[in-house]
């Protein structure tokens, strides 16, 4: 059994491979199956067990690395093919819950607090590999400006170099942040993906909760807390540790707020409008993003959805 589900993790890497290596094509698919790239990884290790998505993870990056270089291969492997894999190893983590042959699977909660961890781990070791030193990329960036205002026939003068300079500061000090919650945004969205088609071909081995019943646990608001505070304290690599952490967690708590409002608005009039609308400002708005973090904060402290929907507490 454990070598057909390696063979089978080893069919799902060449599938991610292929759909990574779709962006050099530049087409106008090519952005999609990009992000779609781990999506064959969590079928695999949702459905298969953890023997198989690791494999499904490890085949990827190789062969991605021999395509197009290793940098790239563990762009794949930190950013993808790691964090779904081990998503998909917590989702499937179980335990008999006595002896009347019931099973106690891993909180859904828990995964996603620890696949947090996990990705902003990877985009922290990512950056440097990358290029992406603060002081040179700052350079960079204003190098770039320059010469885009250069060729308009307007350079820049004191004043605007000074501004322009704030606001790069401000966007490398956060990049580490926005990559860390662009990469979880994709884990999540492949697992949950990935769990539904594990679930319609029979093989997804837990039952299957509504991710609207998904919250955080309340230990992660302090985890949040001290990360938001550290990244203003600590200098250098802690500073990025920090940053990336929050970026990670304010994901992690606007998933948890979203699922609070599905939750709120059951049997509302107008819920499905009221929703699409939610959606719809939070990709275009940043503040509707902050907003569903601190409903998703407050439910975590408050556990509010469960009172709401008849129960006590999050469901295990």
């Amino acid at each position: 059994m454990t070598m057909r589900n390696i063979l089978i993790g080893l069919g799902a890497g060449l599938a991610a491979a292929l759909l990574f290596a779709g962006i050099a094509t530049g087409t106008s698919l090519a952005l999609p199956l990009y992000f779609l790239s781990p999506l064959p990884i969590a079928i695999a290790g949702l459905g298969f067990g953890t023997w198989a998505g690791a494999a499904a993870a490890a085949t990827a990056a190789v062969v991605i690395a021999a395509l197009f270089g290793p940098l790239f291969g563990g762009v794949q492997l930190a950013m993808f093919g790691i964090p779904v894999a081990w998503g998909a190893h917590l989702v499937g983590l179980s335990r008999p819950a006595g002896e009347d042959g019931k099973v106690e699977w891993f909180p859904l909660s828990q995964a996603l607090v620890r696949i947090a961890v996990v990705v902003a781990a990877g985009v922290v070791v990512l950056l440097p590999l990358m290029g992406m030193n603060p002081a040179d990329f700052s350079k960079q960036l204003m190098l770039a400006i320059e010469e885009w205002m250069k060729s308009g026939g307007e350079p820049l003068d004191a004043t605007t170099r000074a501004e322009a300079a704030q606001v790069i500061d401000i966007m490398v000090a956060l990049l580490p942040a926005i990559s860390a919650f662009s990469a979880l945004t994709f884990t999540v969205m492949n697992l949950w993906l990935g769990g539904h088609v594990a679930r319609m071909s029979g093989h997804l081995p837990r039952p299957w909760m509504p991710m609207w019943t998904v919250t955080m646990p309340k230990h992660a608001v302090t985890v949040l807390g001290i990360a938001i505070l550290a990244a203003f304290v600590l200098p250098g690599i802690g500073s990025q540790i920090a940053v990336a952490l929050s970026g990670a967690f304010t994901l992690a708590f606007a998933l948890s707020g979203y699922g609070a409002l599905h939750a709120l608005l059951r049997g509302r009039p107008g819920r499905v409008a009221l929703l699409v609308l939610v959606y719809a400002a939070s990709f275009i708005f940043a503040p509707a993003i902050i907003a569903a973090a601190l409903l998703g904060i407050a439910d975590s402290l408050l556990q509010f959805r469960f009172r709401h929907a008849g129960g006590s507490g999050p469901a295990s």
